[in-house]
């Protein structure tokens, strides 16, 4: 049986995306020749690949199964294609599109921004901040690359790569009644903490500091919780509130917040930073500049 390899595109797109309009954006073609094409392919096939739900297209089994075996095919020819032309960063005009961890993405946005606008000035940048379906989306290739704390539990087509460590300390507004530069945790408990509450990749990870505190067999009242790190630092701008976040973050801020460093929970007080992309991509040409970019925009000062 011969198939046209454009149909098999199309019906991969389709399957991604379970939208025939936003499938006809994609390849940037129309909506009814993206409904032409996926009743071509069926009529080849014998079977049926989609059901229309609540104005979702859902993949019947066979097209799961069909799906697992014809996408690797897709992205082994793309990147054939792409492989074989040589490599510009200057020549890029697509989109490259992250997902960052919020205690990194406050600060890093705008450094990776200023070396894309340099090295590849017609890329356009699009920095979100991780989320729950953050692995779906790297997993159907929606995203580029992830960037954060924790590797377990990937699924098998995701790979991490480590980039740095960064240090955690603890923030407060540079009049806090608390004037040490250095302090244990448990002299730090009498203030309220506010908490970034991140979209762990693995579900069943939670906050590393509020772990160690409880296993210590104290107890750590938490004033606040936000996924939002501007909204984290207006409120220990103007409250003796304390918050664990990154050195980079307060720098933005050199006259109105200042560190403290934590003795003991040795721990917890250092991260392992990694860049989490699809296995297709490890040996790319264009993947291997973005992941040496990350990396040296993250070690930076």
């Amino acid at each position: 049986m011969k198939i046209d390899l454009n149909l098999l595109k199309v019906f991969a797109t389709v399957y991604q995306e379970k939208s025939l309009s936003r499938a006809g954006e994609k390849l940037f073609v129309t909506t009814p020749a993206v409904s032409q094409n996926i009743k071509k392919l069926k009529e080849s096939l014998g079977e049926e690949l989609f059901v229309l739900s609540n104005r979702q297209f859902i993949p019947t089994p066979y097209s799961d199964d069909l799906y697992r075996k014809v996408q690797p095919l897709l992205d082994g020819i793309s990147l054939a294609i792409t492989e074989s032309k040589e490599f510009v960063p200057a020549d890029l005009t697509e989109s490259f599109r992250l997902e960052i961890n919020p205690h990194i993405q406050s600060w890093l946005t705008l450094k990776l921004y200023k070396e894309f606008y340099h090295q590849s000035p017609n890329l356009t940048l699009i920095s979100h901040t991780i989320s729950p379906n953050t692995l779906d989306s790297l997993t159907q290739g929606s995203i580029d690359m992830a960037i954060h704390f924790e590797t377990d539990n990937l699924p098998p087509e995701i790979v991490a790569i480590p980039m740095t460590q960064l240090q955690f300390i603890i923030a407060v507004r540079s009049g806090h009644p608390f004037k040490k530069e250095t302090a244990r945790m448990d002299e730090l408990l009498q203030y309220p903490v506010a908490h970034t509450d991140l979209a762990y990749l693995d579900p069943n990870k939670h906050s590393r500091l509020e772990e160690e505190v409880v296993l210590e067999g104290k107890e750590i009242k938490v004033s606040l919780r936000t996924t939002s790190i501007a909204a984290l630092l207006e409120v220990i701008k103007c409250t003796d509130t304390i918050v664990p976040c990154l050195p980079q973050v307060i720098e933005q801020y050199p006259n109105e917040l200042r560190k403290i460093e934590i003795v003991g929970m040795d721990q917890i007080r250092t991260m392992d930073v990694h860049a989490f992309i699809h296995r297709k991509n490890l040996g790319s040409k264009k993947f291997d500049w973005l992941l040496n970019l990350v990396e040296e925009t993250l070690s930076s000062p």
